[in-house]
C-alpha cells in the first residue's frame, strides 16, 4: 500500500477550499434562502427596520416565508433584507413543495383574500397596516383603514406580515 505524500494532501485541500468558495460565488440570495429551507436553520433577517427570527416554511424566486412567532412574515429576497444563520440544523428542514413563485405573486394572494397587512418598506424605513387594493406591474396600492391610499413601489416592500386579529 503506497502512501501519500504530505504535500499532495495539503495541495488537494486547497484545490477543495478554492471549489467551495466558488460555489459560495455563484450563488444568489434566492438560492441561499432555498438552502437554509432544505437544512432547517433557525435564521434572523433583518429588513426595513425589524427583525425576525424564525425558520423558513417556503422559498421560491425571490420570496422566502418564515415561520415567526408573530406568524409567518413574507420576505422580498434582497430587498434591503440581510440573513443570519442562528442555528444551524444537523437534520430537518423541508422540501420545496407548492405556495407562491414570487413575492409579488404572494402579495397577489393577499390581495385576493383582502388581508390586513402590517408591511415594512425601506428608504425610509417604516410600516404601513394597509389592505392591498392592487397589486401592478412595479407597485403595490393599499388603503389605510382611515382611508389613505399609497402607491408603493415593489422594490421598496420588503416584508409583509398578517395582522392578528
Amino acid at each position: 500500500m503506497s502512501r501519500r505524500d504530505p504535500d499532495d494532501r495539503a495541495e488537494d485541500e486547497a484545490y477543495e477550499e478554492l471549489a467551495a468558495r466558488d460555489l459560495l460565488r455563484g450563488r444568489d440570495l434566492a438560492d441561499v434562502a432555498l438552502e437554509l429551507l432544505h437544512r432547517g436553520d433557525e435564521v434572523a433577517v433583518h429588513a426595513a427596520g425589524r427583525r425576525f427570527t424564525g425558520t423558513l416554511v417556503h422559498a421560491a424566486g425571490n420570496v422566502a416565508c418564515l415561520g415567526t412567532a408573530l406568524g409567518t412574515v413574507d420576505l422580498h429576497v434582497g430587498a434591503a433584507t440581510t440573513w443570519q444563520v442562528l442555528t444551524r440544523q444537523r437534520r430537518g428542514g423541508v422540501g420545496r413543495a407548492g405556495g407562491a413563485a414570487s413575492f409579488k405573486a404572494r402579495l397577489g394572494e393577499h390581495e385576493a383574500v383582502g388581508t390586513m397587512l402590517r408591511m415594512g418598506i425601506t428608504s425610509p424605513d417604516d410600516t404601513l397596516v394597509a389592505r392591498l387594493a392592487a397589486v401592478a406591474i412595479d407597485h403595490v396600492v393599499v388603503d389605510e383603514p382611515d382611508g389613505s391610499r399609497w402607491f408603493v413601489p415593489l422594490s421598496r416592500l420588503a416584508w409583509v406580515l398578517p395582522v392578528r386579529t
